[in-house]
């Protein structure tokens, strides 16, 4: 009897607490308005189908004023599965940012191709759930299963337009990367799971990410330990598109719908950067010394990688798929200078210095991609996995609008100022020099020279040559042209903002 009182008052212990729940309270909102996306659709009569994606819009937004009224609330949740703190209520809301772009860029776009809007929205919603409770993740269990359930909706999403061979193509190829990435990160977690499960003491978690690095702390030399890290960094790598792991980028990037497109190289990428952020500083925070050398190798090898692929590339969405690789180089390299800089200075707690950095570089490359693709989007085109450059000629006649954001978009990704993403590289490249990083350096700065050539040549096409006679200017309605031209806009009052800001200060 004493027995059964003693487990009774473990488990009630264990068991989740009413603020546990207040807590994801913008998790459950999104969650749940995915399940009501379905509900919808079979209760609103063919005239009412507009609710949709109107209630999912209103809905994120809800959902991300709760984020941000969540910023004070900090500490460990649901015991010990998720870790909330300042740094965590920005990704939530970077997520519920890429979420509502994604929606205004595919509303229009999914109905012209017959594509059910309800089951897009109730796939997009379930994602941004699933990304969002990743960003507060502090156990292997829910990290896994946060980032895999986010996985398996985009493989959905990839292969959206069934009636399409290039997008059934690119799901199928997400499917195989997506799988491959997952057997290693499994596999990596598993071994690290055994390092601590041999050296902590008895009744510690060995799948709490803090009890992985207390074991670690004198145990990283093991060979278990580094090639269960290493496995780790190579299923994240797949998830950010670096190199070596980004063959697959090209051709999903291509071949998916271009808001699905838009979905993977903004908030896929970002789940991999904030999974490589919550392991670099949790797990595997004692091995920081080891790390940075092999962060900055990936790093470099993806500038490289990226920005010399796509200067041969003729079609603009594979350009700026490749390009994708060069940001997550950048991203990277950002990454490995501040491990680097926490490693001199022996200090291993939460990633504090690198959300600033890393978070602003996301949120220039989200806005100038979103300002990119929804301009390609909002263009009528035979097949949408076919987007040539030479399509792009004489926009700024056929529409100002379009060809100004696109514009925009195109300078804050190539980083030309005053745009928002030429002060985020600047930011990359200070911490480079803080760390002394001066070969990472050196190919940041090459990237950026090579990279200019491809991403004018864009801009070229949309704004210098001239389209062929009698072409008829495409009927496009407001909202498509005014989400292209107001993010590029944004860029760059955000870009002016920050030169404001630091000639003051």
């Amino acid at each position: 009897m004493t027995h059964a009182l003693a487990a009774l008052d473990a488990f009630k212990s264990a068991a989740p607490q009413a603020g546990d729940w207040a807590s994801i309270l913008p998790e459950i909102l999104v969650a749940g308005l995915g399940v009501f996306a379905l509900l919808q659709a079979l209760t609103l009569p063919a005239s009412g189908r507009w609710l949709i994606p109107a209630v999912a819009r209103v809905g994120l937004l809800l959902a991300g004023f709760l984020a941000y009224q969540a910023g004070e609330s900090e500490g460990a949740r649901f015991g010990g599965l998720l870790q909330q703190d300042a740094s965590t209520h920005l990704w939530r809301q970077l997520f519920l940012l890429c979420a509502l772009l994604t929606s205004l860029v595919g509303g229009r776009f999914f109905r012209q191709r017959g594509a059910d809007e309800a089951e897009f929205h109730h796939i997009l919603l379930l994602v941004t759930a699933s990304l969002m409770m990743l960003a507060q993740s502090s156990h292997v269990v829910t990290f896994f299963v946060a980032l895999e359930t986010a996985t398996v909706g985009l493989y959905v999403l990839c292969g959206f337009l069934r009636r399409s061979a290039a997008s059934l193509e690119a799901g199928v190829r997400y499917l195989v990367a997506g799988g491959l990435s997952s057997a290693l990160l499994l596999m990596g977690f598993v071994l690290l799971h055994g390092v601590a499960g041999m050296h902590l003491p008895k009744g510690a978690d060995p799948l709490q990410f803090a009890s992985i690095a207390a074991a670690l702390l004198g145990h990283g030399g093991e060979p278990l330990a580094l090639v269960g890290a290493a496995l780790v960094l190579a299923g994240l790598g797949f998830k950010l598109g670096a190199f070596p792991f980004h063959g697959w980028v090209p051709d999903v990037y291509q071949g998916a719908p271009t808001p699905t497109t838009a979905l993977l190289a903004t908030a896929s990428k970002s789940a991999g950067v904030v999974g490589l952020v919550l392991v670099v500083s949790g797990p595997l925070a004692p091995l920081a010394a080891k790390l940075s050398p092999v962060l900055a190798v990936l790093a470099g090898g993806s500038l490289l990688a990226g920005n010399l692929a796509a200067l041969g590339s003729s079609d603009t969405k594979r350009a700026l798929a490749l390009s994708g690789v060069s940001h997550a180089g950048f991203l990277l390299a950002g990454i490995a200078g501040l491990v680097t800089l926490r490693s001199q200075e022996g200090v291993f707690g939460a990633a504090d210095i690198a959300l600033p950095i890393v978070l602003a570089y996301l949120l220039a490359y989200v806005l100038g991609t979103f300002a990119t693709m929804g301009a390609l989007a909002a263009l009528p085109a035979e097949s949408d996995e076919r987007r040539p450059l030479v399509a792009l000629r004489g926009l700024i006649r056929r529409s100002p609008s379009l060809a100004a954001g696109l514009t925009l978009g195109i300078g804050s990704l190539a980083g030309i100022p005053p745009s928002i993403g030429f002060f985020a590289k600047v930011l990359i490249l200070w911490v480079l020099v803080s760390a002394e990083a001066w070969t990472l350096l050196a190919l940041a700065v090459v990237s950026v020279a090579v990279s200019i050539h491809y991403y004018f040549s864009i801009i070229r096409e949309a704004t210098v040559r001239t389209a062929p006679d009698g072409e008829v200017p495409p009927r496009i309605p407001l909202l498509d042209r005014a989400l292209p031209l107001g993010l590029g806009i944004l860029t760059v009052l955000l870009g002016l903002g920050s030169l404001i800001k630091a000639a003051l200060g």
